[in-house]
């Protein structure tokens, strides 16, 4: 390589009749080339961050869901035993871990609960985590999913009878998009 540019130089710099050099036209050709190299590179490691951020994002989201799942079936070492745990979604990328707690303080039966998390019972709030600020949910038609012990029961959105929750994310721009699936049962999968 070091050879071929001190040519390149040599006939650059010996502009004599007798020896020939590159043209302009030669020389134009060659840094185009390079320049749109250059710019297809960059571009596609552009889209390929995008892509990994998005699943990232997505491993994140099924790894809140397998602990929340996890608490509801572990609810050993608290004074008051919730009547499970559950994940809210909120736009544009927001996830708040909650603790369902009965409305009623004798309620060990867990009638009183409502299945959804409630903003303004500060007790329910146990974490909450922000996505990637490029990553946002895609048509968020769910907003809550209970995991009630011991099984785990799998409540979605406070309905019985809802027998699967999709979570779909995007990026900004809406270019590339992942799903995860989670089942009444308590089954996680991804898309």
């Amino acid at each position: 390589m070091r050879r071929l540019v001190e040519i390149f130089l040599r006939r650059i710099l010996n502009n004599s009749e007798n020896e020939s050099g590159f043209t302009i036209v030669e020389l134009l050709v060659v840094f185009g080339v390079i320049m749109l190299l250059t710019t297809g590179f960059i571009f596609y490691n552009r889209a390929s961050e995008r892509q990994l951020i998005l699943f990232k994002e997505q491993v994140k989201i099924v790894g809140v869901l397998n602990k929340v799942k996890s608490l509801a079936i572990a609810t050993y070492g608290e004074t008051t035993v919730p009547c499970g745990y559950g994940v809210h979604f909120e736009a544009p990328n927001k996830i708040i871990i909650f603790k369902e707690i009965p409305a009623q303080a004798d309620d060990l039966a867990c009638l009183s609960v409502d299945g959804v998390y409630t903003a303004a019972n500060l007790a329910e709030k146990q974490e909450e985590i922000l996505l990637d600020k490029t990553i946002k949910f895609k048509e968020l038609q769910l907003r809550d999913i209970l995991f009630i012990p011991p099984n785990p029961l799998v409540i979605i959105d406070a309905d019985f009878s809802k027998i699967e929750a999709l979570i779909k994310i995007e990026t900004l721009n809406g270019e590339s998009e992942r799903i995860i699936k989670v089942i009444n049962s308590g089954q996680i999968t991804i898309q």
